[in-house]
């Protein structure tokens, strides 16, 4: 795999690109490799490096500019890069969430399954036989961005988005899946919700996912809730 790039994203700030994956095209290689080098800049602090947040394909790594130089936060990834076919990454959180597809809880279902030529059951199978992985957090405190939905089935964002978007609810985005752990606005193509609590502050984990977590959807009904 190629070398990443390295951009200078403010005087507080790298980006470590590792390729140009798009939401459309993602690729499962790249989100890995950045996992193991988050691992292992915790395993191997150096002191002035504050904050990490990954991304598909990047990783912003955000630093202390009156403690360290830009080259000498480069260098210390360089260091780790080099060691990173020898990290293991633990086992990944297993999860299945309950959702209601369809009607008040899925107003996009029927266009979903339209666009795909799929009847209504075959959608919400097809959303179910995935296994999802979390790749980062990001748009809202707990937003989980969630790769493992088949790119032949990319689904465009809403033209205007929604104003408010329940908060639970499971929607789709070119090939991603995600949840919305609060109300919010929203373009993503919602398919249905989950009853289950994705953010609590009451939590010692405050989200219920963790990086790196797969998840698994199944069908419930609201009166089993």
């Amino acid at each position: 795999m190629e070398s990443p790039q390295f951009l200078i994203a403010s005087e507080a700030a790298i980006l470590v690109e590792f390729g140009t994956s798009q939401p459309n095209d993602l690729r499962p290689e790249i989100v890995q490799r950045i996992h193991r080098l988050v691992s292992l800049l915790d395993l191997s602090p150096l002191a002035g490096m504050e904050e990490y947040t990954p991304a598909y394909s990047s990783l912003l790594v955000e630093f202390d500019p009156l403690q360290l130089k830009a080259q000498d936060v480069i260098d210390h990834i360089h260091f780790c890069m080099e060691q990173i076919g020898q990290i293991e990454l633990p086992a990944p959180q297993q999860l299945e969430i309950p959702v209601f597809y369809g009607g008040e809880y899925g107003p996009d279902l029927s266009f979903c399954a339209d666009r795909f030529g799929m009847s209504l059951s075959q959608l919400v199978e097809s959303h179910c036989n995935q296994t999802y992985s979390v790749a980062f957090f990001g748009f809202l405190p707990g937003f989980a961005y969630l790769f493992g939905w088949p790119s032949k089935w990319s689904m465009p964002r809403l033209d205007s988005p929604r104003p408010k978007v329940p908060a639970g609810s499971v929607a789709l985005a070119g090939s991603q899946c995600g949840i919305y752990p609060s109300e919010s606005p929203g373009g993503w193509r919602i398919v249905g919700r989950t009853p289950a609590k994705i953010i609590d502050t009451q939590r010692s984990q405050f989200s219920l996912f963790t990086i790196g977590a797969q998840v698994r959807f199944y069908p419930s009904n609201p009166s089993a809730w």
